[in-house]
């Protein structure tokens, strides 16, 4: 039987990024983290000497590695793409990043001992934010520039891309928002379900006959 490969510290960081995330602090444990990886808790203990510290270094900000789900918008030809197919497959990459990102925020913001004296700009996030363009800067840069050259070539009608793109990414933010923070919607709202209908909306009034507004 071969060698077990051997397990990178960026892995452990990752997994322990993930659970943190899922579970928050407390309800994270080492045997959770390491199952992620198929190594035994103590292994963990190789990489930091507790799970303090092990939650620390997994949610440092991170400068220029956190991808976006949305970045193939660069590449698609907004001529030939159906918007329904680009859009809906936006919502259906950028909702599930948006919720890990949200549930490792809220677990470095419930830690945060200074909490409750911080300013709102000084609390935690998982990205660098004095880094230009951060990641939602970028997100939001990507989906309008879609909409834009969408509308340019006649294949939807959008007046104000920039608002539009808010608008849309707000949306899909909504969604996690209500489900996770809120609990608002019970039973969950399947996310296929929401973007059927969001899209649908959208479409109708930024389709290309769509009536122009005075």
């Amino acid at each position: 039987m071969g060698r077990r490969p051997k397990v990178t510290r960026a892995a452990v960081l990752d997994a322990a990024r993930t659970v943190f995330g899922e579970r928050g602090f407390d309800g994270a444990t080492l045997a959770a983290i390491a199952a992620r990886l198929d190594l035994s808790p103590s292994a963990l203990l190789r990489h930091a000497a507790s799970k303090q510290d092990l939650f620390e270094a997994a949610m440092q900000p991170r400068a220029g590695e956190l991808r976006l789900p949305v970045e193939f918008l660069a590449d698609v030809d907004a001529a030939r793409s159906d918007p329904a197919k680009v859009l809906r497959r936006v919502g259906e990459s950028f909702v599930p990043f948006f919720e890990q990102v949200l549930g490792q925020t809220v677990a470095m913001w419930m830690r945060s001992n200074a909490l409750a004296a911080a300013a709102p700009d000084k609390l935690p996030l998982v990205f660098d934010r004095d880094a230009r363009p951060t990641p939602p800067q970028r997100a939001l840069a990507l989906v309008e520039s879609y909409l834009r050259r969408a509308s340019r070539a006649g294949r939807l009608k959008v007046r104000d891309p920039r608002a539009a793109a808010v608008g849309f990414l707000g949306a899909l933010q909504a969604h996690v928002l209500l489900h996770r923070v809120a609990r608002a919607i019970d039973p969950p709202l399947a996310l296929g379900r929401y973007l059927d209908t969001l899209i649908d909306v959208w479409l109708a009034g930024l389709g290309p006959r769509a009536k122009e507004r005075s």
